[in-house]
């Protein structure tokens, strides 16, 4: 790759960083010689997963989120942020059970994406997994309910943009193909 043609960061200014996320305004150079003086970046210090789950029946469980950002009810898979220390499997296990209460088994990593390359450096790491064991036990913070849906339902869900949560789309086309 020839990185004379990617943009150049000349200067940096620090609006608000935290373990979770950080805010940028850098000046950039493009390749052709233009500057952007103030780039807004999005930096997240720690990856993240996300992980489609299938019961026995080939359904998948979605959880609706309780989603202040965008102040609505999202349905969505589990998901959340990989902890110091943590391996991406480990953190795959660990969110699906604070977020369902279900313990997992035949994980599979299906892929990694950035979901909003343009403003932010945030990865996602996507799996796949069976259901092991379920409790009703889950973070009622975060989640209102969770529920097994049927693929095609999940397929109509998405033609409707019952969700709209770039995440989970993408996690949920990728299993769909991808996870047998």
């Amino acid at each position: 790759m020839n990185y004379r043609e990617l943009p150049e960061r000349l200067d940096r200014k620090v609006i608000y960083e935290s373990d979770y996320v950080c805010l940028y305004a850098d000046k950039v150079k493009l390749s052709n010689g233009y500057i952007i003086e103030k780039y807004h970046q999005i930096h997240y210090p720690q990856e993240a997963i996300s992980i489609v789950v299938f019961n026995e029946n080939d359904e998948v469980l979605l959880i609706h989120s309780k989603r202040y950002t965008v102040m609505r009810l999202e349905w969505e898979i589990p998901a959340g942020r990989i902890e110091v220390g943590e391996s991406k499997e480990e953190a795959a296990h660990r969110e699906c059970m604070e977020e369902t209460g279900c313990t997992v088994k035949d994980l599979k990593f299906l892929c990694t994406q950035n979901p909003a390359n343009g403003m932010s450096d945030c990865i996602c790491h996507v799996f796949a997994a069976r259901v092991d064991t379920e409790s009703m036990d889950f973070d009622e913070n975060e989640v209102k309910m969770k529920k097994w849906v049927s693929r095609g339902n999940i397929l109509k869900m998405l033609k409707n943009n019952e969700t709209k949560d770039g995440v989970s789309i993408l996690a949920l086309l990728f299993a769909f193909e991808f996870y047998k």
